[in-house]
């Protein structure tokens, strides 16, 4: 006899007991993964860390390298959030540079203008640390499942933005969803909002100052669109506007603090969390 599923009453009609118990025990199955995967997505979960390795962390001193070593030294001093930085190279490719005005050890001479790809992927920064392009680090995040990156990209515009995640987009279409979920796209502007999310990400990390705004309006918009982390700059981080944030459920990662004790002062005007080139995560998530 065969096995049928009733869909109205939700009973396994007919067939051998025996064939029932094991339907139902891979339906248990499948709903208890269900369950799980949602769990590992849970939005907003990543904000359970405090402590983000600024553009992946300093490396023996240096900061702004944004380089597969400091990315690995960052991993193996225990953080769990760590920022990239995204620009565009003069020939379209997406690397991860801080901009182009300043060289961060990289022997070229610096003058806003972009580098090519072959050209910046030749030039390790201070000698020895490993340029990254897009790809790469999207493959340190497939080998690390327990981190989350923070991509921030270097724009002055909405269509900047569009432009950039163009490319974002076509990097990940063959990625699997559960690593897309640990990318956590930083936005400068409202307008990036709708592009970014057009990709397929949900959560971001909305950083404040380059359009006017108040706590109110900051949280009005966050509440209106399930945003619920907003990076400040240490000037814009008053205890107002912390205080506003709090009351409606939005975290708050202050950059960039290298200070224990300056977080600690922060901590105590309900700022989450920092961006720090240094600072160990254990100095400060053991503590607090």
């Amino acid at each position: 006899m065969s096995v049928l599923w009733d869909r109205r009453t939700g009973y396994i009609i007919g067939g051998d007991p025996m064939r029932k118990i094991l339907i139902l025990l891979a339906l248990v199955s499948i709903l208890t993964g269900c369950v799980t995967m949602a769990k590992e997505h849970e939005s907003y979960s990543w904000t359970k860390h405090r402590i983000i390795a600024h553009a992946a962390g300093g490396i023996k001193g240096k900061d702004y390298t944004n380089s597969e070593e400091a990315f690995i030294n960052s991993y193996n001093n225990g953080y769990k959030l760590i920022e990239v930085d995204l620009s565009l190279t003069s020939d379209g490719k997406l690397v991860a540079r801080h901009g182009w005005n300043e060289p961060y050890g990289q022997d070229f001479n610096a003058d806003s203008k972009a580098l090519t790809y072959k050209e910046f992927m030749g030039l390790p920064y201070y000698k020895e640390y490993t340029p990254m392009d897009l790809n790469k680090v999207l493959n340190l995040l497939k080998e690390h499942p327990e981190v989350y990156i923070l991509l921030d990209g270097k724009v002055s515009s909405a269509e900047d933005t569009e432009e950039l995640y163009e490319k974002v987009g076509e990097a990940i279409e063959e990625i699997d969803e559960a690593i897309i979920h640990r990318l956590i796209p930083q936005m400068y502007y409202k307008e990036d909002l709708d592009i970014i999310r057009s990709y397929g990400f949900h959560d971001v990390m909305y950083i404040v100052g380059r359009e006017q705004y108040s706590g109110k309006s900051i949280a009005a918009f966050c509440i209106e669109n399930d945003i619920k982390a907003v990076g400040l700059s240490w000037i814009r981080a008053s205890e107002t506007l912390i205080e506003v944030l709090s009351k409606h459920g939005i975290v708050s990662y202050i950059y960039t603090i290298n200070d224990p004790a300056e977080m600690y002062s922060y901590f105590e005007i309900g700022v989450h969390g920092f961006y720090t080139d240094y600072i160990m995560p254990d100095e400060i998530e053991d503590t607090h």
